[in-house]
């Protein structure tokens, strides 16, 4: 059985989609999520009933011992986002990864990832003094560009972007820097240098490894705990069980049912089949 996921929205104070009903603009849409406080809400695609992801975890009808594994967003960038980095590099029970694919890129988009050469010691001067941006490496983005950010990466992601993000089940966030600026709330944003610094991956200096040009992904060089595979064209296809699809482009057709992009399914244990006319990315808990 496949199911609809029903978008969160989360306003950002660097965010760019306007959605009516909300007076600060979006810079988040959670397409999947699942914590111990909530999950997204499913519609079943054949008759409209409605579940949720812990639901079906729970029930064992998707993949997770606790938590569904993988968390699926977009991003929409007016401004840059914090300078941050996610834990992991080194161990333990907390890990985050995650895989950047350009969906739009204005001329001169940009992120940055990883750092030249430089030691701990002397990072820690250049945050303090605000001229961080000076010891970052910044790369060029297009539409269609892949990046995967492993744990410990330092990173952020400029303006006049739309990207798909998907990532590890762990949605903790270590903030370094954030150009000075206030929250949503008018007030300075928390900052976790100390948790930050400590979770860097200071062996490579943390850059992102490309993982795919004109958003096909390369498959040797994306190596996580999901599998990414671009899939595009006027074709059927199958989902296998506890995957989620994504719709960038086009709409897919379930159960004479047409579902426009951009659009989040996910399928139960039991897997399904859907119509694709477009583009689309098929996501799979589980690392090569």
């Amino acid at each position: 059985m496949i199911y609809i996921s029903e978008p969160r929205y989360l306003p950002r104070v660097w965010g760019s989609l306007c959605i009516q009903g909300l007076e600060t603009p979006v810079g988040e849409t959670w397409w999947l999520f699942h914590d111990e406080r909530t999950s997204s809400l499913l519609r079943n695609a054949v008759d409209g009933h409605t579940t949720s992801v812990d639901d079906l975890v729970a029930a064992g009808e998707l993949p997770g011992e606790h938590y569904y594994p993988v968390l699926l967003k977009t991003l929409h960038t007016a401004d840059k986002l914090s300078l941050q980095v996610h834990p992991g590099s080194g161990g333990g029970s907390l890990c985050k990864e995650e895989t950047w694919i350009v969906l739009a890129a204005e001329t001169g988009s940009w992120m940055m990832g990883g750092m030249k050469d430089i030691d701990r010691s002397l990072f820690l001067d250049f945050l303090k003094t605000g001229k961080v941006e000076e010891v970052l490496q910044r790369i060029e983005l297009n539409m269609g560009d892949i990046y995967h950010i492993p744990p410990g990466t330092i990173h952020s992601l400029g303006p006049d972007l739309q990207i798909l993000e998907v990532q590890s089940n762990c949605n903790i966030t270590y903030r370094l820097y954030d150009w000075g600026r206030n929250g949503i709330d008018g007030k300075p944003r928390e900052l976790h240098i100390e948790k930050g610094i400590e979770a860097v991956d200071w062996s490579s200096g943390g850059s992102p490894v490309p993982a795919g040009r004109d958003g096909k992904i390369d498959s040797q060089k994306l190596k996580a705990n999901y599998q990414i595979s671009d899939i595009r064209g006027t074709l059927n296809t199958d989902i296998p069980g506890g995957a989620l699809f994504f719709v960038s482009s086009g709409s897919v057709i379930l159960q004479c049912r047409e579902v426009d992009s951009p659009a989040c399914l996910i399928a139960d244990i039991g897997g399904g089949k859907l119509t694709l006319k477009g583009a689309g990315y098929l996501i799979e808990p589980g690392g090569r």
